[in-house]
């Protein structure tokens, strides 16, 4: 498999990042109120930061391979389980993005459709995509996430008028409570879904770009997330925008130019399609990288593995999304678990992996 190109970074950290953001504020929403679009950018500066630290550390110790750092600072038991923790979330990401897309097209395209049939339109070609090898999912990724960004760009264009800034206002109108924390918690857990990059960075040739195509990235995911945020609390009132699944769809039903563009449910839908697929793809490509570091890699050329891995997903859909409470039960989970094993454990991680390293330093040149 071919080595990936600094700029494919891009592409991943986007794939990653922005769909979880995008589709389901209610998340941190209904923590925050009309504060929630502050929630976003502080989580976001948080999420620049730290993953600008990691890479930083990776970097300059030359080390990219998250097995090794995992339990050369917790050593073998105590590292394997964590980094076991971390796999189990790739899953619980797969698991998300299959339900989401499956959800999103049931609820707002096919409500005649059942939802078992919907999922064989995304585990079967995603399968496809796996089996084809890097090249391919790389196509997929940057194709998808041009044109989500593309669709996002028209969208704020085409909603513009229809939105009252007024509605912001007055900010921090019960001042920093609990519930405001508590809207960056959970912001930050979904922000935290950039750290599936990590298995990506052994697999860039121009190591020392990283941090910065990574900060780039990430400042571009963080304004993006903050002007969609703003974008609903703006159009709707905060309580409506709690009450409605998905809202960025309604937003756009408001669209109406000419005479015959009406409604830009469709692009929304087109974008929320690309994004999820795309971060779907980025999280099984990112579950082989790291299966590579426990020898599993000839799975891949028999092509057991992706068959497994895909089965397993397609019943799991299935499961999660019978019930739409269950549905977002499930996603108010995983952003914990988001926030758990992918920024709160690697902190600690790479803070007493970095510490290491430099007291090895001295004892080397003396």
């Amino acid at each position: 498999m071919d080595k990936l190109n600094f700029k494919h970074l891009f592409f991943i950290i986007c794939a990653t990042a922005i769909p979880a953001l995008k589709t389901y504020p209610q998340i941190f929403m209904r923590e925050a109120g009309k504060d929630s679009w502050i929630c976003t950018i502080i989580a976001g500066i948080i999420i620049i930061i730290y993953f600008n630290y990691i890479c930083k550390v990776c970097v300059k110790n030359n080390s990219f391979s998250l097995y090794e750092i995992y339990t050369s600072v917790f050593g073998k038991i105590i590292g394997n389980i964590l980094f076991i923790f971390f796999l189990l979330t790739l899953f619980l990401s797969l698991f998300g993005s299959a339900s989401l897309e499956t959800n999103v097209v049931h609820t707002n395209l096919f409500i005649e459709s059942p939802n078992w049939y919907i999922a064989l339109f995304i585990v079967l070609p995603g399968l496809y995509v796996m089996i084809k090898g890097k090249n391919a999912i790389m196509l997929v990724l940057i194709a998808n996430m041009t044109i989500s960004i593309i669709n996002g760009t028209n969208l704020y264009m085409l909603t513009y008028p229809f939105k009252e800034y007024n509605r912001l206002f007055p900010i921090f109108e019960n001042g920093v409570n609990i519930k405001f924390l508590m809207g960056i918690i959970k912001a930050l857990g979904l922000y935290s879904a950039v750290y599936t990059v990590m298995p990506y960075l052994g697999e860039i040739k121009e190591k020392e770009k990283i941090r910065r195509c990574s900060t780039f990235s990430l400042i571009f995911v963080a304004q993006m997330i903050v002007i969609s945020t703003n974008g609903i609390l703006t159009t709707f009132d905060v309580e409506r925008a709690n009450a409605i699944i998905y809202p960025k769809l309604i937003q756009t039903q408001l669209i109406s130019y000419f005479g015959f563009i009406a409604s830009g449910e469709f692009y929304v839908i087109f974008q929320v399609l690309t994004g999820w697929f795309a971060k779907y793809m980025a999280t099984f490509l990112a579950i082989f990288l790291i299966l590579k570091e426990f020898n599993i890699k000839r799975m891949w050329n028999v092509k057991v593995l992706p068959y497994t891995i895909s089965g397993v997903i397609y019943i799991g859909v299935l499961c999660i999304t019978n019930d739409l409470l269950n549905l977002f039960k499930y996603i108010n989970f995983y952003s914990y678990m988001c926030l758990i094993n992918f920024f709160i454990i690697p902190v600690i991680i790479f803070i007493i992996f970095d510490f290491k390293s430099r007291r090895k330093v001295p004892k080397a040149q003396c």
